[in-house]
């Protein structure tokens, strides 16, 4: 059964959606804390670029926005054939007020995707002020999306666009009809009344992250929803009065009762076990993610050559699942255990484009490289879990890695022996503990003091993001003062 997990009684909200109790999807409010999509502003161009067909427009984010002459209404609105050749200036110029929605977050630091196109939806169809255009959902079997297409023509105006959904077939004709005039007025009052207001400004915020995902959750085969905060169960279940919505009151987080903390604690780990008992290890990098397969603990009962293959296509399962769960887009490189034959490496490719079809993010498979090496992309659409809920490590800076103990020592050595001239009787250097242990041993230490002809102290540093520190340099009586308070 599949069920959807509200967590909405603390102040971060959470979603999650688990079939039979294993976590198939996860979204955090964090990911979305400067969600934007939807929201339409009256903005301003800053720049506009020939070359690239697009322009930039300041909303008044940290980010400019960017739009592409295609979403432009002008562009869509010129009938001229030869619309394409035109220069940019006959679409849009600097220092233009346009109103623009947002299409596409702004993800690192590329600003946010935007169209002149504003989209008015609900859960039964679209509203397009400026679409001029009439759709379907090809969901619909061909005789409902012929009535439906031919009532979309007779109650557009103008230039007005409408998109009818597959809900829409849970409504009379006129409420549809009722619905449309409704979202007509509703543009006329929030966006056509103050469009001649100052650039940038926001016009009108899009929806509220739990609202969003519900919105859209009749795509999910959702079967339950359970929700932690009676407030948001009351507001959920008058908005939405056909989903199946519960309360749940018991003490435990929500989140923990259906062990989906445990779930969540694991996508931020580097190796995930299979299991056979291979195992895979993922690598987020700014520039793409790599993800290794191993065999580890699994030996098999067949030939080496099935068992590559099979710990290869559970791990083909398995890393479609985790890209999903984190939320991972950009390029990915996935090294497979080394497939001696290309019949098998063939079997892997399709096992991979067949899994992908399932994720509603577009990911497209590549193929091998001629090392051996899967290459796929997956559509980045939000943040990794991974970068929302952690931060570099403040002693790595987020490599992974230390500086060795015997490294950090001979840095000190190098150091100290720019003080073999110093007129002063001692110095007193701070290092991680594992360093000063090392200084200590092998007579590392006294080897230090002859050479630079001062008396050497070393302690142990409580902070670990330091290598080392020179704390004081000059009368040994003081450093020994100091040490005994």
């Amino acid at each position: 059964m599949r069920k959807c997990i509200i967590n909405a009684a603390t102040k971060s909200k959470r979603i999650a959606v688990i079939n039979d109790g294993e976590l198939e999807e996860i979204y955090l409010e964090e990911q979305n804390k400067h969600q934007i999509v939807g929201d339409i502003y009256i903005g301003r161009v800053v720049r506009v670029v020939p070359g690239m067909q697009a322009a930039f427009v300041d909303i008044g984010l940290s980010q400019n926005g960017f739009i592409h002459q295609q979403e432009l209404v002008s562009y869509r609105n010129d009938s001229d054939t030869q619309r394409d050749s035109k220069p940019m200036s006959a679409f849009i110029r600097e220092g233009e007020a346009i109103v623009v929605q947002v299409i596409k977050e702004g993800i690192g630091t590329k600003g946010p995707r935007l169209t002149g196109v504003i989209e008015f939806a609900t859960e039964e169809l679209v509203y397009l002020p400026d679409g001029n255009y009439v759709a379907t959902s090809k969901k619909m079997e061909e005789k409902e999306r012929v009535k439906w297409k031919q009532l979309g023509q007779q109650l557009v105006e103008e230039k007005e666009g409408l998109v009818f959904r597959t809900a829409v077939q849970s409504l009379t004709e006129e409420q549809v009809i009722k619905r449309v005039k409704e979202l007509r007025v509703q543009y006329q009052h929030e966006i056509v009344a103050n469009k001649n207001q100052k650039a940038p400004k926001l016009l009108k915020k899009g929806q509220e992250f739990l609202n969003a995902f519900v919105q859209n959750a009749s795509k999910k085969s959702i079967q339950e929803f359970v929700v932690d905060d009676f407030t948001e169960y009351q507001q959920l279940l008058k908005a939405y009065p056909t989903l199946p919505f519960y309360y749940y009151k018991g003490t435990e987080s929500v989140f923990e009762h259906y062990e989906i903390e445990s779930q969540l604690e694991k996508l931020l780990k580097r190796i995930v076990w299979l299991k056979s008992g291979g195992y895979i290890v993922i690598d987020e990098t700014e520039a793409m993610t790599v993800v290794d397969v191993n065999t580890g603990k699994f030996s098999g009962k067949s030939s080496l050559r099935e068992n590559i293959l099979r710990v290869n296509k559970e791990a083909a399962f398995e890393i479609a699942k985790q890209l999903k769960l984190r939320h991972i887009g950009g390029m990915v490189l996935i090294d497979f255990i080394n497939m001696s034959s290309r019949q098998d490496r063939d079997e892997v490719l399709k096992y991979v484009q067949d899994i992908v079809k399932e994720d509603e993010v577009r990911t497209t498979v590549v193929g091998f490289t001629e090392l051996g090496i899967l290459q796929l992309t997956r559509k980045k659409v939000r943040d990794s879990i991974g970068s929302t809920l952690t931060t570099a490590c403040q002693v790595c800076n987020g490599t992974g890695r230390v500086m060795d103990a015997e490294a950090i020592a001979f840095q000190i050595e190098r150091k100290l022996w720019e003080y073999r001239f110093s007129t002063e009787e001692a110095i007193w250097v701070e290092t991680r503990e594992d360093v000063e242990k090392y200084l200590k041993n092998d007579g590392f230490f006294h080897a230090i003091e002859e050479m630079i002809g001062l008396k050497l102290y070393c302690t142990p540093t409580l902070s670990a993001s330091h290598m080392y520190h020179v704390k004081y340099v000059g009368k040994e009586s003081v450093i020994r003062d100091r040490l005994r308070k």
